[in-house]
């Protein structure tokens, strides 16, 4: 059921924007006197810079408007953070450990920040927006970031760890080949776009509920 309460819309958006920057700062060792700008060249980073701008900027629009801020980019945004929590949890958790604020910046970035969004639109916005082509265009980060990754990578980049060109096991051409890397971003993209079909059958679903009260 939404609540609509600018008060406490714009409140969590101020939270879910402050996750987000807190996640990113450890993660880019400010608090450690350093600045390891090279984590950027991760999804998991986009994709929170995405929520941190977009739900900082909706903070303000909120405070004028009293609407949700580019319905359409919220969902690219809301999609991107959810690819972000269910890769990682399904694909990466186990890879590797990380410690103390490491650790926090890890659930910050890749549980708190995803679970946060999902709910502000669930919770908050007005449904029944989006159309049968907006997950088309949702889909598009994702690709729009492996492009970045090969181009970065072909142009001589070492974007991932332990002497890893690539920025994610998946995505490692060097150890998989790129006929099985082809194959591992197109079944991505597409379950990336199912996903988003899902976003949209229960922002639809959501909509005529609210018809039907009379919301």
């Amino acid at each position: 059921m939404r609540i609509n309460n600018p008060f406490l819309s714009v409140s969590f958006k101020i939270l879910l924007s402050a996750a987000a920057i807190m996640g990113m700062l450890i993660q880019c060792g400010v608090f450690d006197g350093e600045l390891r700008l090279s984590v950027f060249n991760y999804f998991t980073l986009l994709s929170n810079v995405l929520c941190a701008v977009y739900f900082g900027a909706a903070v303000i629009y909120e405070t004028r408007k009293k609407d949700t801020l580019l319905p359409v980019l919220k969902g690219a945004v809301v999609l991107s953070i959810t690819v972000t929590g269910l890769v990682y949890h399904f694909m990466l958790s186990g890879s590797f450990q990380m410690q103390g604020t490491m650790a926090l910046s890890n659930i910050l970035l890749h549980y708190v920040v995803p679970a946060m969004a999902v709910l502000d639109w669930l919770v908050f916005d007005r449904k029944g927006r989006y159309t049968w082509k907006s997950p088309l265009l949702w889909v598009l980060l994702p690709l729009v970031y492996f492009v970045y990754a090969v181009v970065r990578v072909s142009l001589g980049a070492t974007l991932g760890y332990d002497g890893n060109r690539y920025p994610y096991p998946f995505l490692n051409a060097d150890a998989l080949g790129w006929g099985q890397v082809v194959v591992n971003v197109l079944v991505m993209g597409l379950s990336f776009i199912a996903l988003g079909y899902v976003f949209f059958a229960a922002d639809h679903f959501l909509a005529r509920k609210a018809l039907a009260r009379g919301k």
